[in-house]
């Protein structure tokens, strides 16, 4: 039997249990993918992330499959291993989409984004809104596949109530968002004076996935945002969450820097609220 250190973070978290929880095993050695999957399986929050005590490469697995990259596993990851980190400090963590920097000022991690890659969508306003189950008067301006680590279809809608009423299909899902590099994701999200709200989802052949603290998608809606003419540099705050359809809810707030060179951080507070060992 295999003992599995483990680290409960609540990232993009205002409120120590508020944001979105993820879990960070701290092993001695690094599991293979199928032992990883089967512990991100049973431990059923959005995201698990890994790290080997002796090497900086992490892997990040949903409850269903691996993710390439993922800006809240990082940020998650690097209060796990690195608590006690004050003022000004910096990280370096490997994934399999390459190397990426994390930055600690005062009480947040930010995650150093590579510069984001635009297409156009294929599918016209009509189709993007039958999958997403709003009427296509509701999307403004072009929707864009987005990489700026991971690619996802932004969808920029006219209003909050359009991001509350967005009710996706996982058969309709995957043929909009599907994309040569990964499965398919789409961010949904409305922009208010200063603040935007965002959704989520990502699906698989059976079922559509709704995230409470998108990360990627936040840089990804920064590098929509440049694509679409707004100049640099600005900055965003994003609240999700809180607007997911369920009985139980609760608020992450994620916050975009973009620099004059047009670099993008995505940050935000984390807090350990526990942990333990697994055994397997």
């Amino acid at each position: 039997m295999t003992r599995y250190p483990f680290h409960l973070i609540n990232t993009f978290a205002e409120r120590r249990l508020s944001g979105n929880p993820i879990v960070v095993f701290t092993t001695e050695e690094m599991p293979d993918e199928a032992t990883r999957q089967t512990l991100a399986f049973q431990m059923g929050v959005a995201e698990t992330a890994f790290i080997a005590q002796t090497d900086t490469h992490v892997h990040v697995h949903s409850p269903q499959y691996a993710l390439p990259f993922s800006v809240q596993a990082m940020l998650a990851t690097a209060e796990a291993t690195h608590p006690n980190e004050s003022g000004l400090a910096a990280q370096a963590f490997k994934t399999n989409s390459g190397e990426t920097w994390l930055l600690r000022q005062g009480d947040r991690w930010w995650s150093q984004l590579a510069a984001p890659h635009t297409r156009p969508s294929p599918h016209s306003h009509i189709e993007i809104a039958t999958a997403l189950g709003i009427s296509a008067n509701d999307i403004v301006d072009t929707p864009l596949f987005v990489d700026c680590g991971l690619e996802q279809l932004i969808v920029k809608v006219r209003s909050q109530q359009a991001v509350l009423q967005v009710t996706p299909k996982a058969s309709a899902l995957e043929k909009l968002a599907a994309s040569s590099k990964n499965f398919p994701q789409v961010a949904v999200w409305c922009t208010d004076n200063d603040l935007i709200t965002l959704r989520f989802f990502s699906c698989d052949a059976f079922s559509v996935f709704e995230d409470f603290g998108a990360g990627t998608a936040a840089a990804n809606i920064a590098g929509w945002m440049m694509a679409s003419g707004q100049s640099a540099p600005f900055s965003l705050r994003i609240e999700q969450g809180h607007s997911i359809q369920r009985l139980v809810t609760r608020l992450s707030v994620l916050l975009v820097e973009v620099d004059a060179q047009r670099m993008i951080r995505v940050g935000g507070n984390t807090h350990r609220v526990g942990g333990g060992e697994l055994e397997f």
